[in-house]
C-alpha cells in the first residue's frame, strides 16, 4: 500500500516551531531589554549629577566674585533645618555677579524652597538677586524708602520673607542644602564675615547628595 506524500505541516508542528522561535526570542531580546533599561537609568543618574554639578558650580561662581565692603560683612551663612526639607541652610553673599546680569552690585541668595500649602512654586534650590538695598520695602520691590524695620545693612535681608516668584530656579525637587565654611580647623554651618578661605556645598537631590568643595585663594582681601 502506498502512502502519498505530505504537502505541508500539521498544526501541532507549526505550534511547535512557534513556540520555539519565541522561546529563541524572548531569551536573545531578555538581555537587550535588561540593557536598555540600565542604560535609561545611568542617563537618569547623569542627569541628576549633571544638574546638581551645575547648580553648584552657580554658587561658586557667585561667591568667586564676592566683593569687600568697609561698612558691613559680604558673606554669610544661616543654618537652619526645616520641617519638610532635609537642611534648610541659606548662602547670602555680597557679589558682583549682578552686574554680568545688566545690574548693580548686590546681594545673592540661595536657599530651598519646600512645597507647602500656602506655597504653589515648584520645590527646589532657587537664586535671589536683590539690588537697591538695605530696606525691607526695597527686597519686595519698593525701593522708595525705607522703614523702621528695614535691615541695617544689605546682608540682612530676611530670607524667610523671600518670593520664590521673584527667584530663580537653580536646580528643581533638590531636597535640602548645607553649606560649610572652614574656620579654625573646622567645619562651621553659621558664619557672618567676609569670603572664608574654604566652602563647602553639600545639596541633597532626589536621587542622591552631591558635595563639593572650593578654595578662595584671594578669600584674605575680600
Amino acid at each position: 500500500m502506498r502512502f502519498g506524500r505530505r504537502s505541508g505541516f500539521t498544526l501541532i508542528e507549526i505550534m511547535l516551531v512557534v513556540g520555539l522561535i519565541g522561546i529563541i526570542a524572548t531569551a536573545a531580546l531578555a538581555p537587550l531589554v535588561f540593557t536598555v533599561r540600565s542604560l535609561e537609568e545611568a542617563q537618569q543618574r547623569w542627569g541628576t549629577s549633571h544638574n546638581t554639578a551645575a547648580a553648584a558650580e552657580k554658587i561658586y561662581s557667585d561667591v568667586r566674585r564676592v566683593v569687600p565692603n568697609p561698612s558691613f560683612s559680604t558673606f554669610k551663612i544661616i543654618h537652619k533645618s526645616g520641617l519638610s526639607t532635609e537642611a534648610d541652610d541659606r548662602l547670602v553673599v555680597w557679589s558682583a555677579a549682578p552686574k554680568y546680569e545688566g545690574k548693580n552690585v548686590g546681594v545673592v541668595v540661595y536657599k530651598i524652597v519646600a512645597k507647602g500649602a500656602l506655597n504653589n512654586a515648584k520645590p527646589g534650590l532657587y537664586r535671589w538677586v536683590l539690588v537697591n538695598v538695605p530696606s525691607a520695602a526695597a527686597v519686595s520691590g519698593d525701593i522708595s524708602g525705607g522703614s523702621s524695620s528695614e535691615p541695617e545693612t544689605p546682608m540682612d535681608v530676611n530670607t524667610d520673607e523671600l518670593d520664590p516668584k521673584k527667584g530663580k530656579l537653580i536646580l528643581a525637587d533638590a531636597a535640602g542644602v548645607k553649606f560649610y565654611v572652614w574656620k579654625k580647623n573646622k567645619w562651621e554651618q553659621e558664619y557672618d564675615g567676609k569670603l572664608p578661605k574654604l566652602l563647602k556645598t553639600e545639596i541633597a537631590a532626589k536621587d542622591g547628595r552631591y558635595s563639593h568643595t572650593e578654595r578662595f585663594p584671594n578669600a584674605a582681601e575680600k
